[in-house]
């Protein structure tokens, strides 16, 4: 993309004038070290003895290793590093006592308290897309075999994938459950996803203090994370934030489209869902599955929605799923109502079906980020110390799964001696 005119280098951001849109760019370091190094140094230069890099580095190659998931764990994780890993890490070299100095855990914690978020999430998160899999452990290591799991996932990514312009990403929100603010409200963080037919990366979150809500932080949230990257994207959300002000959002100004749910906090519109000629409408996509002790079913129907009166919406989706439990041979049955503006010349129901399917991916990242990191047991809670946390071993998830590791906690087995874990994050 031709540049007319550089604006502004150096930090985490080189921006340049676009001669063809007259749009400012804005373009990452590529290199590792580069983001890290752009990171905005809240700290006063008066008595600074380890650089922002080192730190943050430190931090992420620790979370990296099994086992240790919180800030005492990263403190006790680096002072059993050696001197060769600890040059690079960048760490001072002591002449007096001829050892690289080594930052504590309470150094390490006041700087993560203080990190603007937002700075932090561009510099782990926003990257560049993965190149050869970087591996710091044995050579060839993937952690234990797992053949027919393997072909499972690969079909499925095969039978889920979407059209490729989609590249669709869902939002919601998780509660660290661990984490309380002096006044006793718990952190909660408002997330944006790539779904897996899309990558699979996580993108960026914010915090949503004790005075607001998910509902309100939704545009904003987006802006910051996507950057002006919207347009043309398929955005999945949940029935909390299907709410008229965001429909036209997304329909009008960002050019972006929408699937949203709709349940019975949105009671007219509920209402006027279940209403539709639904019984006059044959399945558009059926789907069966096995996993996880139940066999499940899945029928999608679509009819127009012109008649529900929501900013863009021309179709209107209703989700029948059926579950039997393998063991009691119990079934349920559940019904979910769906609205989306992407016209049935741009998706086919097999495409909704996907797409709608593909927004719980962001519920798996919480739920690796809970049961493997223990989030929701961590204990920090000052400043910016849990979101940034939350950061952190969201990169270590995005980075792992770069690797090729089919589970989380084989990548993280792979990679706890400091050496290792610089060479998964390509640290030279």
């Amino acid at each position: 993309m031709p540049a007319s005119a550089l604006l502004r280098a150096g930090g985490l951001v080189v921006e340049s004038l676009d001669a063809d849109t007259g749009r400012v760019v804005q373009e990452l370091p590529q290199d590792v070290w580069g983001r890290l190094e752009g990171i905005r140094d809240p700290r006063s230069t008066f008595g600074r003895t380890y650089a922002l890099a080192s730190l943050v580095a430190i931090a992420l190659c620790a979370l990296t290793a099994a086992g240790h998931e919180g800030m005492t764990a990263i403190g006790q994780w680096i002072a059993r590093a050696g001197s060769d890993e600890l040059a690079r890490f960048r760490l001072p070299f002591d002449v007096l006592t001829g050892c690289h100095r080594v930052p504590s855990e309470k150094t390490i914690r006041g700087l993560l308290d203080r990190i603007e978020p937002a700075d932090l999430t561009r510099a782990v998160l926003t990257t560049a897309r993965p190149g050869p899999a970087r591996v710091g452990g044995p050579a060839g290591t993937r952690g234990r075999s797992y053949p027919a799991r393997q072909a499972r996932r690969q079909a499925d990514a095969l039978r889920n994938a979407v059209r490729p312009w989609m590249r669709p990403i869902a939002v919601d929100g998780k509660t660290s459950r661990g984490a309380r603010r002096s006044d006793g409200h718990r952190v909660h963080l408002l997330g944006v996803c790539e779904h897996a037919s899309a990558g699979g990366r996580f993108l960026g979150h914010v915090e949503i203090d004790a005075k607001s809500s998910e509902v309100t932080h939704f545009q904003d949230t987006l802006r910051t994370i996507l950057d002006g990257d919207l347009a043309g994207r398929v955005v999945t959300f949940d029935a909390l934030l299907t709410v008229r002000a965001h429909l036209q959002w997304l329909h009008e100004d960002q050019k972006a489209f929408y699937i949203a749910i709709v349940k019975k906090n949105q009671p007219t519109t509920y209402r006027a869902c279940k209403r539709l000629p639904w019984k006059h409408v044959r399945p558009g996509e059926t789907t069966h599955d096995h996993g996880h002790g139940r066999d499940e079913t899945r029928a999608l129907k679509c009819v127009q929605a012109d008649t529900l009166g929501l900013p863009g919406a021309v179709q209107a989706l209703r989700i029948t799923r059926w579950r039997q439990n393998t063991r009691t041979q119990k079934i349920s049955r559940e019904t979910v109502y769906a609205v989306t503006n992407l016209t049935s010349a741009q998706a086919a129901p097999e495409d909704l079906a996907r797409l709608a399917r593909g927004h719980w991916g962001i519920e798996v990242h919480h739920h690796v980020r809970d049961v493997t990191f223990r989030e929701d047991h961590s204990a920090s809670r000052t400043g910016h110390g849990p979101a940034n946390l939350a950061t952190l071993r969201a990169a270590v998830i995005n980075t792992v799964k770069d690797a090729g590791y089919l589970y989380i906690t084989d990548g993280r087995r792979d990679h706890t001696r400091p050496d290792e874990t610089l060479n998964l994050h390509g640290f030279p």
